[in-house]
């Protein structure tokens, strides 16, 4: 995908906007920067900024108004990373736009944030779909909402045997410590804001030139200046540099009040300008050296710096001098920009968000868990499906629907198609080294569904109500796909003694399939219509269509043939957004990444389909009563293993002997549920029997009532 990731920070100077081509998923997450550029903010606008960051010149109408200025500031700012890529709004997926921070409250009852730059107007202006608004969600599970980028630290930037600490110098500094990858620590990544970036020197920067510049150009200020040690000695008192992580901070505390006061109180210890700008250098370099000493694991082997800071020498020198031995360079030299890193960051998150994946790290926003971030403000989307046609005033009741969709996803290859770097060389390994790789892709599948467990229970209560209405369940689907649904529901009625019509099994190609690949089935929209037809699909029943890919023509045949016959109709598929999540009433996307072999899906996202489809058979099984406590009740016991699993079943559920259990089948005719009642209920068979009847045949309710 190509994603352009656009960033204003706290310095407020301008927009960074980073032109991105990334593929795979995580950790085999593969990105190239095709262009940056740097839109400095017209002086109004960023006047404007600063009126609104001061709570006593800021108001409701003038935030209304700039946030649209800033969307449309924002859009301009897309457009000209694009031209500078040679690229064609058409040409780009996605755009994700962090928003300029014009409030944050990190902890406490009003714990919240405020950025602007109004997404639909991106969206609007550029013709593409955007992903916006990405602290508020991890706030909403009870994080700070920062520092985000630290989840993009260690995707692009761990290390296999050296220690690091990303050091981003904005207007706040903020560190992320990589572990080394080869040694088990015991300790993930830390994130936490240091405290004072570029904010503090860029006021005084500005008030002693009269506004004339904005930032110390190369830290030449700071460099004519002598530091005051007392001052500085003051200033590291901040309480917040004594907060343990995780924490978080921004211009609500080192804003214009705090430079303000500072710069009072040097002018009446006699401190010149440069002097000033020199002792807020130095603030800001020895608060991250003390972060690094009071909060992290150990000191680091290597800092890498970006942002702003990264270009000022004066700054850079104090760091290497009082870090030393650590190397501290820029990550420039890593072939990354330093102004461009957060700009490609939020491209990565949002490019994250798209596929459904989590794009925060707990650990360092002090988030309960895990979470999706950002809103998406979709581009102009075209999504249709042809309704029947009239002939001389009459609707044609055809049983088949024509299905017609164009889909907003611009012709690139799906996730589950890519290559995946981690596995290029798997030809090259011993056995053993081979299958402890696919065995660690493999652990990624259980990763992915936990994000889908929300969706998969939805779709596991909508289907058990609607099968107690005398409804099905039905499965459809083409290739490894297909087969995994026809398996579940063969397995499903010798499970929980099930009539075999309750849960169906639909492949493309029929029986044959099953056995045979037959893959241009897939392809046949009509087909699938036509299978679902055939089942006389009604309002009671519900459908699941199956395929990784999220777009198998036959599986959405039968999808759109569902729905309009009123059936509750549900997606799996290991890619999203997919055509198929768009025909869904409920959409389960568990995003498993490219395989360990290019393409060959019956793995990862077989493996996550089986699974899903295992939870929502025996979830719907549970909620219909067919078992008792974990015990399968209504087990059929029509061999030797399932005859002596349906004895076990009686003696653990009533708590009796083998040999009584064994009786008490006998005298119910071998029936589990009839005899576990009987035992429990102290009454005959028929009366067991009696009473289950009552209940639905369901033993917990029958006791219940008892």
């Amino acid at each position: 995908m190509i994603v352009v990731g656009l960033m204003s920070g706290t310095s407020a100077d301008g927009t960074d906007a980073a032109v991105v081509e990334i593929q795979g998923a995580p950790p085999a997450l593969r990105w190239q920067v095709l262009a940056h550029v740097h839109v400095p903010h017209p002086p109004e606008l960023r006047a404007e900024i600063f009126a609104c960051f001061r709570p006593e010149t800021g108001n409701v109408e003038r935030l209304c108004a700039l946030n649209f200025a800033l969307g449309r500031a924002f859009a301009n700012a897309a457009l000209q990373g694009l031209a500078a890529a040679g690229l064609k709004p058409e040409q780009v997926n996605l755009i994700g736009s962090h928003g300029q921070t014009l409030w944050h409250i990190p902890s406490g009852l009003d714990a919240s944030t405020l950025q602007l730059g109004e997404s639909a107007v991106i969206a609007e202006l550029t013709g593409i779909t955007t992903v916006s608004n990405f602290r508020t969600r991890d706030m909403a599970a009870g994080g700070q909402g920062a520092p985000l980028v630290s989840y993009v630290d260690t995707l692009l930037l761990s290390h296999p045997t050296l220690a690091r600490a990303a050091q981003n110098i904005g207007g706040i500094a903020n560190v992320t410590y990589l572990p080394p990858l080869s040694r088990e620590t015991g300790v993930g990544a830390i994130a936490f804001d240091t405290g004072p970036g570029n904010m503090l020197m860029d006021y005084a920067t500005s008030r002693a030139t009269s506004g004339a510049l904005t930032f110390d150009c190369d830290g030449a200020f700071a460099a004519r200046g002598r530091v005051d040690e007392i001052l500085l000695a003051e200033l590291m008192q901040e309480p917040y540099l004594r907060q343990r992580p995780p924490k978080t901070t921004g211009r609500e505390l080192l804003g214009v009040q705090f430079g303000a006061q500072v710069w009072d109180k040097a002018k009446s210890r006699g401190l010149g300008d440069h002097d000033i700008i020199a002792t807020l250098t130095a603030f800001t370099a020895r608060s991250i050296v003390q972060a690094y000493r009071d909060f992290l694991p150990r000191m680091p082997d290597e800092v890498i710096v970006s942002g702003g800071g990264a270009l000022n020498p004066t700054l850079m020198g104090m760091l290497r001098q009082q870090l030393f031995p650590a190397r501290v360079f820029p990550i420039d030299e890593l072939g990354l920009s330093s102004e461009a890193k957060e700009a490609v960051a939020f491209a990565v998150l949002a490019y994250e968000t798209w596929h459904g994946r989590p794009g925060n790290l707990p650990a360092a926003t002090g988030a309960s868990h895990p979470v999706v971030l950002g809103t998406i403000t979709p581009a102009n989307v075209k999504f249709q499906i042809s309704t029947p046609q009239k002939n001389g005033g009459q609707v044609l009741k055809s049983p088949i629907s024509t299905l017609r969709v164009q889909y907003p996803i611009p012709d690139t290859q799906s996730l589950t198609e890519a290559r995946n770097p981690a596995t290029e060389n798997i030809d090259t390994l011993s056995t053993l080294d081979m299958v402890r790789l696919i065995n660690q892709e493999d652990k990624y599948v259980h990763e992915a569904i936990a994000t889908e467990l929300p969706q998969v229970a939805e779709a596991i209560d909508h289907i058990a109500e609607r099968i107690k209405t005398d409804g099905r369940l039905i499965y459809i689907g083409a290739g490894t796909s297909g087969r995994l649904g026809v398996l579940d529901a063969s397995e499903c009625p010798p499970t929980f003694n099930i009539p075999p019509e309750l849960v169906v099994g639909v492949i493309a190609g029929g029986e044959f399939a099953l056995t045979h690949a037959i893959e241009g089935a897939e392809d046949d929209v009509e087909m699938g219509a036509r299978d679902v037809a055939a089942l006389n699909v009604n309002e009671h029943d519900s459908v699941v269509g199956i395929a990784a890919s999220g777009r198998t023509p036959y599986v959405m045949g039968g999808m759109v043939e569902a729905r309009q016959r009123g059936a509750l109709v549900v997606s799996l598929a290991c890619n999203h957004p997919s055509p198929m999540s768009d025909l869904a009433d409920v959409s389960i996307a568990p995003v498993t990444g490219p395989e360990v072999l290019t393409g060959s899906t019956r793995l990862k996202a077989g493996t996550a389909q089986k699974l899903v489809l295992n939870m929502i058979s025996t979830g719907v099984m549970i909620k219909l009563g067919k078992t008792f406590s974990n015990l399968m009740v209504n087990v059929q016991a029509t061999n030797q293993k399932l005859q002596a699993r349906a004895r076990r079943i009686v003696e653990q559920a009533c708590g009796i002997s083998a040999d009584e259990a064994a009786a008490a089948l006998e005298a119910c005719d071998g029936q589990v549920p009839v005899a576990i009642v009987s035992q429990l209920a102290g009454v005959s068979p028929d009366e067991a029997q009696r009473r289950l009847d009552a209940a639905d045949g369901v033993v917990r309710k029958t006791l219940r009532e008892t």
